[in-house]
């Protein structure tokens, strides 16, 4: 069983506008309501693409109410702690003509001791199951900030890979923890490494270190429409054609169900790329969240670019 891990899971409002604006007054021509937070959105894709799949972290309210019964409905095994308040909502404005996206997030929900200590306990029971971890997405108050490192430390001891996709410090904790493969934020370890991402022999550099720590994998966006991976059998650069995209929202989470398939399937390397960027790219060519067909995935990796680099 795949097991996601998400410990600030969203209600995400997805809005498609025109000309939008700062002060204005907007009727969207198109909305979406969907269940959020990284580990979420990758176990929905996986349950379209076929693979079982278990989501846990922390759920509160109403909000948490209607993310427990979608997944459910979408038969993934839900493990969640329930604490008190409301779990968060993101807001998303995609405006049509600017080609700009806009996003607000709500911190979350505040943890207890006692509701962490109840995950911790579940988190290791699902580790009996699990054959592979994927950790995603902020933290909400009251988790402390080495959360991701303990987890990984937890699924290491027994065996079990694990994969990170997260920013700030979370990720910086879970970083020193070595997972197995890890999703980077450029513009957060642009500022982190005081070096500017935006050109590939500074990225790679990043990448080189994290792969000199014993991190397997590393990927991080380039530009809008590619990703740099640094993979065990050397680094490249792949990207995908403007044309069709929508909005880039759950594309980077699109990718790591990619990937987590592709782990599944035994794919080589430039397939694993492809594939995985595929996902990212139909998940992009509409606002709602998910795939249209695995079909639809396969049509776009003949259409993936990939350069090898070193």
């Amino acid at each position: 069983m795949i097991v996601t891990v998400t410990l600030n899971p969203a209600v995400d409002e997805e809005f498609v506008v025109s000309d939008f604006r700062p002060g204005g007054w907007f009727r969207s021509r198109n909305a979406n309501r969907s269940p959020g937070g990284k580990g979420i959105n990758v176990s929905l894709l996986l349950s379209q693409l076929g693979y079982e799949t278990a989501a846990m972290g922390f759920l509160a309210g109403f909000n948490g109410g209607y993310i427990r019964d979608i997944l459910r409905k979408a038969r993934i095994t839900t493990n969640f702690v329930h604490v008190k308040g409301e779990t968060r909502t993101n807001v998303y404005i995609v405006d049509e003509t600017g080609k700009m996206e806009t996003g607000l997030s709500e911190p979350g929900p505040y943890v207890p001791d006692e509701a962490y200590e109840r995950f911790m306990k579940n988190y290791e029971r699902m580790l009996k199951r699990a054959r592979l971890v994927l950790l995603g997405g902020s933290l909400p108050p009251g988790v402390p900030q080495d959360a991701y490192a303990s987890l990984i430390e937890r699924a290491k001891n027994i065996g079990v890979p694990v994969w990170i996709d997260a920013a700030g410090a979370p990720l910086m904790s879970g970083l020193g923890a070595v997972p197995n493969l890890a999703k980077i934020d450029h513009r957060f370890m642009s500022k982190v490494s005081g070096i500017s991402l935006t050109s590939l022999d500074n990225l790679i550099e990043v990448l080189t270190g994290l792969h000199d720590q014993g991190i397997e994998w590393s990927i991080t966006s380039y530009h809008t429409y590619g990703d740099v991976f640094f993979t065990p059998e050397g680094i490249y650069l792949a990207t995908a054609s403007r044309k069709g995209v929508v909005s880039l929202f759950g594309a980077s989470d699109a990718l790591i169900a990619g990937m987590v398939v592709a782990r599944e399937e035994n794919m080589s390397v430039e397939e694993t790329i492809r594939f995985s960027l595929a996902c990212a790219w139909e998940d992009a060519s509409h606002v709602e969240k998910g795939i249209g067909s695995r079909e639809a995935v396969e049509d776009k990796m003949a259409r993936v670019q990939i350069e090898k680099l070193g």
